[in-house]
Order: structure tokens, then C-alpha cells, then sequence
């Protein structure tokens, strides 16, 4: 194995025995930032975009062009197999990063509906590639009994950028509009870019020099993972991730919008979406560290269930003041939970050079849940329904997912490894 300069770490595979690397973690960490930032900032700007007469958008179409980027990173995740393959995971990071960034920065100056979700499509794309190849550059470097909580760490990073998104939110849209958000997210993107790129460009020259001594059959075809065990893991994950999606990304995009239909003042709706947030970043470390305990399975269903309760106790109204606010609170802490747990058992069920392909398509074709989601709640709300029932409905989706769970089983696990280990050559 060739020798490293000792003022350089290393990124590459790390053996069990060794370190986890922390900072890889933390990059990866920073760049799912961003994308939480670009991601989420639509929900804050929907009160402003229903109210802006050139836009001419009601409830349901704002419910269908929120849909628009979820819709693209179900394509570019289930297409992020092939785009790690052939570029590798730094630099499928680095190409879906520069995609989003620049089409959130465009949004800023469309003049219609139909230009808006466009550009969201496209941000959609690159979303989809960089969070499964993210996922796995992080999984790549670090110890396997710090997969869950290395997984969280990371995910992390987008409820981080959503509870950014709110802050900048409250500043700007009561002076500015919804507009200069969408330049807010585009700059964000391109000052993380100017840190990241270096790096990237030093991770592919070492990874290189350290492929011969490390990979077993980087090649590997990534259609592996459609067979026998593997495809069952990758069956219950998606379904999994699906119904996690609906409930987390209902709530992510609609939550501002309901707490307004609950007469909540527009401040009172930012400040609940930051404690939303803020309890997803926390709890997704909390959470982690306690299924690298109890196990991840369990502790996956457990937050799902949480997160039921807590959906079915806000929809009540019966709780107010700070009593509320703890249920947001809980809500942010369980449903991401829930469904960063289930990436966690995705990545751990596949070899290193099938991890992309396989948390690419368990989180791509489980984004059909996250483009349900703005357009359910778009159109219970236009039928006249009202904001309960559409937080009930993320409850069942919550349940769902936490039910599926019970079907991926460790044996099931283990046999998806083994029979990926028995195709590589080395």
C-alpha cells in the first residue's frame, strides 16, 4: 500500500479496525447543509408566493410545484448507481452540487408557475445524486459500529440547512419577498463549493493512488443489488422510505402553511418550523447513539411511532403555548429519525462498492413519497378539509413505515452482504 504524507489525511475505505474519519463526515455533513437550505426554503416562501398576484398560484398548485423537486431526485437518485460508477462518489457529489445550487439561484428570476417548477425539477436532479453518494462517502470512512450514527451526523445536515432556511426566512420575506431567498440559497451553495472543491480534487488523487491496494472490483455492476436478497432489502427500504418521506417532507413543506391555517401569526410559524428543525438536528445525534445500543431496527420504529403520536397531538389543537412547541420539538426528532435509521440499515445491508447504487434507489424510488406529500397536502386543504386531517395523514404514513420495519429482519441483512460478497472478484 503506498504510504501517505502524514499532513494529509487520508480519505479513502477505512478498515474497521481503524479510525473513523470525523471530518469527512463533517464535509459531507456541511454539504447536506446546503442542500436542507435549498431544499426546505420553498415552504417558508409559500405564504408569500399565494399572496403574490404575479404568480397567480393557489393551495394545489403550490402543492404540485413542491412536488417538482422531489419528483427530480427520485430520478437522479435511482440514477446515482451509474453516475458514482462511472465519476466516482467525490465527484458525483461535486457535479449535483454546482446542478442545484445554480438552478435554486435561478428561481429567483422566473416569471410563472411552470418556470418555478421547473428549475425546482432540475435542483431536484441534483439533490438526487449528491445524498446517496454522500451517505456513502461518509459510510466509506468510517468504523462499522459507527454506521448509524455517522449516517445521522449527515443527515443532519439538512434539517440544519431547513432551520437556517427558517432564520433567513423571518429576516427577509416580511421586507423582501420570497425572491431573494432563492439568491440566499445560491450563494450559500457557491461559498461551500469554493471549500469543497479542493478537497474533492485531493480525495480523487489519493483514492486513486490507494485503488489497487483497497478495492476488490471497483467495477462491481451495480444491477447486483436488483437480486435475490438484496432486492428484498431494497423492496422493504424503499417502501420504508416512502412512507418516512410523506411524513417527513409533508410536514418540512407544509408546516408553515398549516400553523397559518391554525391562526398562528407568521412569526409564531417561522419560530415552530426552527424548533422543527432544531429537533431534528438534535434528535437525529440522540438517536443514533442510542441505536448504537438498542439496535437500529428498533430504534427506527420506535421514532416512527413517536412521530405518529406527536402528528395526531398537534392535529388535536388540544395543546398550546409550550406544551406545542415540545411536540414540534418531538416531531423534528422522530420523523427524521425514523427514516435516517432506515438509510442507516439500507447501507449496512450492501457491500461499500454497491452502497450508492443501493441507497440511491431505496431513497430515489422512495422520493415518490416526498412528491406525494406537498400535493396531498395541497389538495386536502383545497377540498376544504382542513390542516387536521392532513397532519393525519402523515400520521398513517408514520405508522406505515415504522410497521414495515418489522420485515427487515438481520438475517435478511446479512444474506443481501454475503451473496454481494460472493460477485466481487479479487
Amino acid at each position: 500500500m503506498p504510504s501517505l504524507s502524514s499532513s494529509t489525511p487520508a480519505l479513502v475505505s477505512v478498515p474497521n479496525q481503524q479510525r473513523t474519519r470525523w471530518w469527512v463526515v463533517a464535509l459531507c455533513a456541511a454539504i447536506m447543509m446546503v442542500e436542507g437550505f435549498d431544499l426546505l426554503i420553498y415552504s417558508n416562501a409559500i405564504p408569500s408566493l399565494l399572496m403574490d398576484a404575479s404568480m397567480a398560484m393557489d393551495k394545489a398548485q403550490a402543492g404540485n410545484i413542491g412536488s417538482m423537486i422531489f419528483i427530480g431526485m427520485l430520478l437522479g437518485g435511482v440514477a446515482a448507481g451509474l453516475v458514482t460508477q462511472s465519476l466516482g462518489l467525490a465527484r458525483s457529489m461535486g457535479f449535483g452540487f454546482v446542478l442545484f445550487t445554480l438552478a435554486t439561484a435561478g428561481i429567483a428570476w422566473v416569471a410563472n408557475g411552470w418556470q418555478l417548477g421547473a428549475l425546482r425539477f432540475v435542483a431536484g436532479l441534483g439533490l438526487g445524486v449528491v445524498l446517496p453518494a454522500g451517505l456513502s462517502l461518509a459510510r466509506k470512512n468510517s468504523r462499522k459500529e459507527h454506521g448509524a450514527l455517522v449516517i445521522s451526523l449527515v443527515m443532519s445536515g439538512i434539517p440544519l440547512g431547513g432551520m437556517l432556511a427558517a432564520v433567513v426566512s423571518q429576516w427577509v420575506i416580511p421586507h423582501w419577498g420570497w425572491r431573494p431567498l432563492f439568491v440566499i440559497g445560491g450563494a450559500l451553495g457557491l461559498l461551500v463549493l469554493v471549500f469543497m472543491a479542493p478537497v474533492i480534487a485531493r480525495y480523487e488523487k489519493q483514492a486513486a493512488a490507494e485503488a489497487p491496494s483497497h478495492t476488490a472490483n471497483t467495477k462491481a455492476p451495480w444491477r447486483n443489488v436488483l437480486r435475490g436478497a438484496s432486492r428484498t432489502v431494497l423492496i422493504i427500504g424503499t417502501l420504508a422510505t416512502l412512507a418516512d418521506l410523506l411524513t417527513w417532507y409533508g410536514v418540512a413543506v407544509w408546516l408553515t402553511q398549516l400553523m397559518r391555517e391554525f391562526d398562528v401569526p407568521f412569526n409564531g410559524a417561522m419560530q415552530m418550523m426552527f424548533t422543527l428543525n432544531t429537533g431534528a438536528i438534535v434528535g437525529s445525534i440522540f438517536t443514533a447513539s442510542i441505536a448504537m445500543r438498542l439496535g437500529t431496527r428498533a430504534v427506527a420504529m420506535g421514532a416512527g411511532v413517536l412521530a405518529a403520536l406527536c402528528l395526531l397531538a398537534i392535529a388535536s389543537r388540544q395543546f398550546t403555548g409550550e406544551l406545542l412547541f415540545v411536540c414540534i420539538a418531538l416531531l423534528g426528532m422522530s420523523a427524521i429519525s425514523a427514516q435516517n435509521l432506515v438509510n442507516a440499515l439500507v447501507a449496512d445491508a450492501f457491500p461499500a462498492n454497491y452502497r450508492a447504487a443501493a441507497i440511491g434507489i431505496s431513497l430515489g424510488l422512495g422520493r415518490l413519497g416526498a412528491v406525494i406529500a406537498p400535493s396531498l397536502g395541497g389538495y386536502i386543504l383545497a377540498a376544504g378539509h382542513g390542516p387536521s386531517w392532513v397532519l393525519q395523514v402523515f400520521a398513517i404514513a408514520a405508522l406505515v413505515g415504522a410497521g414495515l420495519l418489522l420485515l427487515f429482519t438481520p438475517g435478511l441483512s446479512q444474506r443481501s452482504v454475503r451473496a454481494l460478497q460472493a460477485t466481487e472478484t479479487p
